[in-house]
Protein backbone atom coordinates (compact mmCIF):
# COMPACT_ATOMS: atom_id res chain seq x y z
CA UNK A 1 0.00 0.00 0.00
CA UNK A 2 1.25 3.42 -1.03
CA UNK A 3 1.86 5.83 2.44
CA UNK A 4 2.37 9.09 2.95
CA UNK A 5 5.25 11.00 3.96
CA UNK A 6 4.92 10.30 7.61
CA UNK A 7 4.77 6.26 7.49
CA UNK A 8 0.54 6.52 7.16
CA UNK A 9 -1.63 4.77 4.17
CA UNK A 10 -3.37 7.26 2.14
CA UNK A 11 -6.35 6.02 3.67
CA UNK A 12 -5.33 7.76 7.13
CA UNK A 13 -5.17 11.15 5.17
CA UNK A 14 -8.40 10.83 3.61
CA UNK A 15 -10.11 10.45 6.74
CA UNK A 16 -8.85 13.64 7.88
CA UNK A 17 -9.61 15.11 4.84
CA UNK A 18 -12.95 14.25 5.05
CA UNK A 19 -13.12 15.97 8.43
CA UNK A 20 -11.55 19.11 7.06
CA UNK A 21 -14.37 19.19 4.16
CA UNK A 22 -16.63 18.64 7.24
CA UNK A 23 -15.50 21.70 9.32
CA UNK A 24 -14.60 24.02 6.28
CA UNK A 25 -18.63 23.83 5.40
CA UNK A 26 -17.48 22.82 1.30
CA UNK A 27 -21.05 22.68 -0.94
CA UNK A 28 -21.83 20.40 -3.64
CA UNK A 29 -19.66 21.04 -6.71
CA UNK A 30 -17.51 23.41 -4.69
CA UNK A 31 -13.28 22.63 -5.48
CA UNK A 32 -11.26 20.87 -3.17
CA UNK A 33 -7.77 21.95 -3.77
CA UNK A 34 -4.37 20.15 -3.48
CA UNK A 35 -2.16 22.98 -2.01
CA UNK A 36 -4.45 24.56 0.79
CA UNK A 37 -4.86 20.78 2.19
CA UNK A 38 -0.99 20.12 1.64
CA UNK A 39 -0.32 23.53 3.94
CA UNK A 40 -3.33 22.12 6.82
CA UNK A 41 -1.70 18.93 6.76
CA UNK A 42 1.87 19.69 6.23
CA UNK A 43 2.75 17.50 3.74
CA UNK A 44 3.54 17.47 0.30
CA UNK A 45 1.02 17.77 -2.28
CA UNK A 46 1.71 13.92 -3.71
CA UNK A 47 -0.34 11.90 -0.21
CA UNK A 48 -2.65 14.46 -0.64
CA UNK A 49 -3.41 13.84 -4.18
CA UNK A 50 -3.09 9.64 -3.46
CA UNK A 51 -5.80 10.30 -0.71
CA UNK A 52 -7.90 12.79 -2.82
CA UNK A 53 -8.11 10.15 -5.56
CA UNK A 54 -9.00 7.42 -3.01
CA UNK A 55 -12.18 9.55 -2.49
CA UNK A 56 -12.91 9.89 -5.66
CA UNK A 57 -12.83 6.04 -5.96
CA UNK A 58 -15.41 6.17 -2.95
CA UNK A 59 -17.99 8.43 -4.64
CA UNK A 60 -17.11 11.59 -1.81
CA UNK A 61 -15.26 13.73 -4.32
CA UNK A 62 -15.02 13.81 -8.23
CA UNK A 63 -12.32 14.67 -10.63
CA UNK A 64 -12.44 16.29 -13.92
CA UNK A 65 -9.08 16.56 -15.97
CA UNK A 66 -8.03 20.26 -15.84
CA UNK A 67 -10.44 21.17 -12.94
CA UNK A 68 -9.40 18.75 -10.68
CA UNK A 69 -11.54 17.66 -7.61
CA UNK A 70 -14.74 18.85 -6.35
CA UNK A 71 -17.16 17.76 -3.45
CA UNK A 72 -19.70 15.07 -5.19
CA UNK A 73 -21.61 15.10 -2.11
CA UNK A 74 -23.60 17.26 0.34
CA UNK A 75 -21.07 18.20 3.39
CA UNK A 76 -24.38 16.31 6.26
CA UNK A 77 -24.28 13.50 4.09
CA UNK A 78 -20.75 12.47 4.70
CA UNK A 79 -21.83 10.86 8.24
CA UNK A 80 -24.03 8.77 6.93
CA UNK A 81 -22.54 7.66 3.44
CA UNK A 82 -21.00 4.63 2.87
CA UNK A 83 -17.59 4.67 2.40
CA UNK A 84 -15.79 1.63 1.91
CA UNK A 85 -12.44 2.65 2.71
CA UNK A 86 -9.87 -0.01 4.30
CA UNK A 87 -9.44 0.52 8.10
CA UNK A 88 -6.59 1.96 9.81
CA UNK A 89 -4.22 0.83 12.15
CA UNK A 90 -7.27 2.39 15.55
CA UNK A 91 -10.30 0.82 13.39
CA UNK A 92 -8.42 -2.08 13.53
CA UNK A 93 -7.67 -2.01 17.21
CA UNK A 94 -11.04 -0.87 17.61
CA UNK A 95 -12.95 -3.83 16.20
CA UNK A 96 -10.64 -6.35 18.52
CA UNK A 97 -11.36 -4.71 21.75
CA UNK A 98 -15.14 -4.85 20.43
CA UNK A 99 -15.18 -8.30 19.42
CA UNK A 100 -13.23 -9.29 22.54
CA UNK A 101 -15.48 -7.74 24.85
CA UNK A 102 -18.54 -9.00 23.17
CA UNK A 103 -16.98 -13.26 23.56
CA UNK A 104 -16.22 -12.09 26.92
CA UNK A 105 -12.58 -12.36 26.21
CA UNK A 106 -11.82 -9.02 27.99
CA UNK A 107 -13.15 -8.55 31.47
CA UNK A 108 -15.34 -5.51 32.37
CA UNK A 109 -12.44 -2.86 33.38
CA UNK A 110 -9.22 -2.72 31.17
CA UNK A 111 -6.17 -0.63 31.38
CA UNK A 112 -4.39 1.26 28.88
CA UNK A 113 -1.13 -0.85 29.71
CA UNK A 114 -3.11 -4.22 29.61
CA UNK A 115 -4.41 -3.08 26.08
CA UNK A 116 -1.04 -2.49 24.99
CA UNK A 117 0.49 -5.30 25.90
CA UNK A 118 -2.77 -7.87 24.38
CA UNK A 119 -2.35 -6.18 21.22
CA UNK A 120 1.06 -5.12 20.72
CA UNK A 121 0.05 -1.53 20.25
CA UNK A 122 1.10 1.69 20.66
CA UNK A 123 0.37 4.12 23.88
CA UNK A 124 -1.03 6.85 21.69
CA UNK A 125 -3.22 4.60 19.19
CA UNK A 126 -4.70 2.92 22.64
CA UNK A 127 -5.18 6.10 24.23
CA UNK A 128 -7.10 7.42 21.13
CA UNK A 129 -9.08 4.36 20.75
CA UNK A 130 -10.41 4.08 23.64
CA UNK A 131 -11.28 7.85 24.04
CA UNK A 132 -13.19 7.39 20.67
CA UNK A 133 -14.52 4.15 22.52
CA UNK A 134 -15.66 6.89 25.25
CA UNK A 135 -17.28 9.51 22.56
CA UNK A 136 -19.44 6.26 21.40
CA UNK A 137 -20.75 5.16 24.59
CA UNK A 138 -18.96 2.01 24.72
CA UNK A 139 -16.48 2.52 27.65
CA UNK A 140 -15.93 5.19 30.34
CA UNK A 141 -13.16 6.46 31.85
CA UNK A 142 -12.48 5.48 35.69
CA UNK A 143 -9.00 6.18 37.84
CA UNK A 144 -6.12 6.42 36.62
CA UNK A 145 -5.61 4.43 33.43
CA UNK A 146 -8.38 2.24 33.97
CA UNK A 147 -11.47 2.29 31.40
CA UNK A 148 -15.01 0.61 31.93
CA UNK A 149 -17.17 -1.15 29.58
CA UNK A 150 -20.46 0.06 29.54
CA UNK A 151 -23.78 -2.41 28.41
CA UNK A 152 -23.07 -4.38 25.06
CA UNK A 153 -25.67 -6.68 22.80
CA UNK A 154 -23.45 -9.90 24.17
CA UNK A 155 -26.59 -11.79 24.95
CA UNK A 156 -29.92 -12.26 23.86
CA UNK A 157 -31.12 -10.85 27.13
CA UNK A 158 -28.98 -7.23 26.01
CA UNK A 159 -30.81 -7.42 22.81
CA UNK A 160 -34.14 -7.94 24.21
CA UNK A 161 -33.21 -4.89 26.22
CA UNK A 162 -32.06 -3.11 23.14
CA UNK A 163 -34.93 -3.59 21.49
CA UNK A 164 -37.46 -2.54 23.84
CA UNK A 165 -35.72 0.30 24.38
CA UNK A 166 -35.53 1.53 20.61
CA UNK A 167 -39.28 0.93 20.18
CA UNK A 168 -39.71 3.27 22.55
CA UNK A 169 -36.72 5.93 21.70
CA UNK A 170 -37.14 6.10 17.75
CA UNK A 171 -40.58 6.20 17.18
CA UNK A 172 -41.10 9.32 19.89
CA UNK A 173 -37.73 10.99 17.53
CA UNK A 174 -40.27 11.40 15.20
CA UNK A 175 -42.71 13.17 16.94
CA UNK A 176 -40.48 15.92 18.57
CA UNK A 177 -41.48 18.88 18.48
CA UNK A 178 -38.03 19.80 17.22
CA UNK A 179 -38.05 17.39 14.30
CA UNK A 180 -37.23 18.70 10.49
CA UNK A 181 -36.80 16.50 8.01
CA UNK A 182 -33.29 17.27 6.42
CA UNK A 183 -34.29 16.87 2.75
CA UNK A 184 -30.85 17.15 1.21
CA UNK A 185 -30.09 14.57 3.34
CA UNK A 186 -32.87 12.14 2.84
CA UNK A 187 -32.32 12.64 -0.72
CA UNK A 188 -28.50 11.55 -0.51
CA UNK A 189 -29.51 7.99 1.36
CA UNK A 190 -32.34 7.59 -1.05
CA UNK A 191 -30.21 7.86 -4.03
CA UNK A 192 -27.75 5.14 -2.21
CA UNK A 193 -30.63 2.96 -1.14
CA UNK A 194 -31.86 3.00 -5.11
CA UNK A 195 -28.79 2.72 -6.70
CA UNK A 196 -28.11 -0.48 -4.49
CA UNK A 197 -31.60 -2.17 -4.61
CA UNK A 198 -31.48 -1.45 -8.79
CA UNK A 199 -28.36 -3.91 -8.48
CA UNK A 200 -28.08 -7.38 -7.64
CA UNK A 201 -28.77 -7.45 -3.71
CA UNK A 202 -27.47 -11.06 -3.64
CA UNK A 203 -24.10 -10.02 -4.67
CA UNK A 204 -24.52 -6.45 -2.51
CA UNK A 205 -21.98 -6.97 0.12
CA UNK A 206 -23.13 -7.17 3.90
CA UNK A 207 -21.05 -4.05 4.99
CA UNK A 208 -22.98 -1.68 2.53
CA UNK A 209 -26.30 -2.92 3.71
CA UNK A 210 -25.02 -2.60 7.21
CA UNK A 211 -24.11 0.82 6.37
CA UNK A 212 -27.24 1.59 4.41
CA UNK A 213 -29.36 0.72 7.88
CA UNK A 214 -26.99 2.78 10.28
CA UNK A 215 -27.33 5.74 7.74
CA UNK A 216 -31.06 5.97 8.12
CA UNK A 217 -30.96 5.46 11.87
CA UNK A 218 -28.17 8.25 12.51
CA UNK A 219 -29.97 10.49 9.98
CA UNK A 220 -33.30 10.20 12.47
CA UNK A 221 -30.94 11.55 15.00
CA UNK A 222 -29.58 14.27 12.94
CA UNK A 223 -33.43 15.23 12.33
CA UNK A 224 -34.80 15.20 15.83
CA UNK A 225 -33.94 18.08 17.60
CA UNK A 226 -33.27 16.61 20.81
CA UNK A 227 -29.59 15.92 21.61
CA UNK A 228 -29.99 13.23 24.03
CA UNK A 229 -32.19 11.71 21.60
CA UNK A 230 -30.32 12.02 19.34
CA UNK A 231 -27.19 10.61 21.46
CA UNK A 232 -28.87 7.67 22.77
CA UNK A 233 -29.69 6.55 19.01
CA UNK A 234 -26.43 7.10 17.64
CA UNK A 235 -25.32 4.68 20.39
CA UNK A 236 -28.07 1.96 19.71
CA UNK A 237 -26.53 2.28 16.17
CA UNK A 238 -23.08 1.98 17.18
CA UNK A 239 -23.85 -1.07 19.76
CA UNK A 240 -25.82 -2.83 16.87
CA UNK A 241 -23.29 -2.24 14.17
CA UNK A 242 -20.36 -3.48 15.99
CA UNK A 243 -22.40 -6.47 17.33
CA UNK A 244 -23.01 -7.80 13.74
CA UNK A 245 -20.44 -10.54 13.53
CA UNK A 246 -21.70 -12.06 15.85
CA UNK A 247 -24.49 -13.70 14.15
CA UNK A 248 -25.01 -14.59 10.86
CA UNK A 249 -25.99 -11.96 7.88
CA UNK A 250 -29.92 -12.12 7.18
CA UNK A 251 -29.45 -10.79 3.70
CA UNK A 252 -33.25 -10.84 2.85
CA UNK A 253 -34.31 -9.00 6.06
CA UNK A 254 -31.42 -6.18 5.39
CA UNK A 255 -32.85 -5.21 2.08
CA UNK A 256 -36.70 -5.28 3.14
CA UNK A 257 -35.15 -2.44 5.67
CA UNK A 258 -34.00 -0.74 3.15
CA UNK A 259 -37.62 -0.91 1.04
CA UNK A 260 -39.11 0.07 4.87
CA UNK A 261 -36.84 3.00 5.42
CA UNK A 262 -37.54 4.23 1.74
CA UNK A 263 -41.44 4.17 2.31
CA UNK A 264 -41.12 6.02 6.53
CA UNK A 265 -39.15 8.83 4.51
CA UNK A 266 -42.02 9.10 1.96
CA UNK A 267 -44.21 9.77 5.18
CA UNK A 268 -41.95 12.20 6.69
CA UNK A 269 -41.62 14.37 3.78
CA UNK A 270 -44.93 14.44 3.29
CA UNK A 271 -45.54 15.29 7.03
CA UNK A 272 -47.36 12.34 8.10
CA UNK A 273 -45.53 11.85 11.28
CA UNK A 274 -47.51 10.06 13.33
CA UNK A 275 -47.89 7.59 10.64
CA UNK A 276 -43.96 7.47 10.25
CA UNK A 277 -43.56 7.14 13.83
CA UNK A 278 -46.36 3.79 13.74
CA UNK A 279 -44.19 2.34 10.54
CA UNK A 280 -41.08 2.97 12.37
CA UNK A 281 -42.19 0.60 15.41
CA UNK A 282 -43.33 -2.13 12.94
CA UNK A 283 -40.02 -1.28 10.94
CA UNK A 284 -38.09 -1.62 14.23
CA UNK A 285 -40.31 -5.38 15.56
CA UNK A 286 -40.21 -6.77 12.20
CA UNK A 287 -36.17 -6.13 12.21
CA UNK A 288 -36.00 -7.77 15.73
CA UNK A 289 -38.31 -10.93 14.92
CA UNK A 290 -36.06 -11.51 11.92
CA UNK A 291 -32.73 -10.94 13.74
CA UNK A 292 -29.75 -13.46 13.21
CA UNK A 293 -29.36 -15.24 16.71
CA UNK A 294 -26.33 -14.43 18.73
CA UNK A 295 -23.14 -16.97 18.66
CA UNK A 296 -20.46 -15.75 20.59
CA UNK A 297 -18.89 -19.43 20.24
CA UNK A 298 -16.05 -19.82 17.82
CA UNK A 299 -14.93 -15.84 17.35
CA UNK A 300 -11.82 -16.65 17.06
CA UNK A 301 -8.77 -14.47 19.12
CA UNK A 302 -8.14 -11.32 17.74
CA UNK A 303 -5.34 -9.02 17.87
CA UNK A 304 -4.42 -5.95 16.33
CA UNK A 305 -0.74 -5.92 15.33
CA UNK A 306 1.34 -3.31 14.34
CA UNK A 307 3.34 -3.61 10.82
Amino acid sequence: MTRTETGKPHTELARKVVDYVRQQNLQEGERVREQPLADHFSVSRTPIRGALALLAERGLLRYAPNQGYSLAIVPEAMDHAPVDLPPTEEERLFHAIVRDRLARRLSGQVTVTEIMRRYDAARATVTRVLVRMGEDGLIERGDGQSWAFGPTLDSLAAMEESHRFRELIEPATVLEPGFRVDVELFAHIRRSYQMMLESNTQTVEARRLYDADAAFHNALASCCGNRFLAQAIRQQTTLRRLSENTGGVNRHRLVESCREHLAIMDLMEEGQLQQAADALRQHINAAHGQRPRVSLRGIPPLASKRQ
